[in-house]
Formats: C-alpha cells, sequence, structure tokens
C-alpha cells in the first residue's frame, strides 16, 4: 500500500510526500531512484521525493494499492525547462512564476489534476509555448 499527499512547503511551493507499507519487490525496484532522489522525513509519510517522479509513480501502480491522503491537493501547475532538466512548480500562477516561465523560453504551462475518486490524473496545456521567430 503507498500513501500519497501533495502538500505546500514553507514558500507554498508544492511538495510530494510518500509512505508506503508492504510492498512487493518489483513496485520497491520500480521507486528506488524517487527514493535516491529524495530525502527522508519523519512522520506518517516516510520520503519526501521530487514532484516530477509524481505523475509516472501514480500511473505504474495498482490504482487499489494507493491511497490519495484527504488533505492532498489535487492541482498544481507545472513547467520545465527545454532539456526537462529542471522542472517548476506552482499552485498558483503569480507573477514570480511567471517571470521564471519568461526566463525558460516560455513553454507550455501544464495544469495537473488528480481525480480522488477514480484516482487518474488529467494533464492539461493551459499557457502554449510562445513562439518567436
Amino acid at each position: 500500500m503507498i500513501k500519497i499527499k501533495i502538500d505546500k512547503n514553507k514558500r507554498g511551493e508544492p511538495i510530494f510526500k510518500l509512505g508506503y507499507k508492504e510492498l512487493e519487490e518489483k513496485e520497491v525496484r520500480f521507486l528506488k531512484r524517487a527514493i535516491m532522489e529524495g530525502k527522508e522525513i519523519k512522520g506518517m509519510f516516510k520520503y519526501e521525493i521530487p514532484l516530477r517522479f509524481f505523475t509516472p509513480i501514480f500511473n505504474n501502480f495498482d490504482k487499489e494499492n494507493i491511497k490519495i491522503d484527504r488533505y492532498s491537493k489535487v492541482e498544481y501547475l507545472e513547467f520545465s525547462d527545454f532539456y526537462d532538466e529542471r522542472y517548476f512548480y506552482s499552485f498558483e500562477i503569480t507573477p514570480k512564476y511567471m517571470k521564471k516561465w519568461r526566463e525558460e523560453g516560455c513553454p507550455n504551462i501544464f495544469k495537473i489534476q488528480i481525480d480522488v475518486e477514480t484516482k487518474e490524473v488529467k494533464k492539461e496545456i493551459i499557457f502554449k509555448k510562445i513562439s518567436r521567430i
């Protein structure tokens, strides 16, 4: 069983918390990279993992084995740089977020929504990339 929560950090940015019990070896191997890049925390959730791992983890695990925390945020915004090396996340569009967006070359901004009941992730473009000729 995997327990997931998307929460705010002290700066108001989204963070991904994960805890698990009784996983098969195949599932643990899948989580190994995310856990190595994350950090161990105290409390109900064992790890704080970079948010870019949320969608692959959520889509590749059996939906019966995933539990979303009732206090989890269910939508956030993301964009990445040209090479997908750095990702930028926010819960709302702010001037600071849009400044970063312009500095990175105005890529597409996606809105990720999590349906708690059906356990589906929906990813849609809310700001299209600006083409500069």
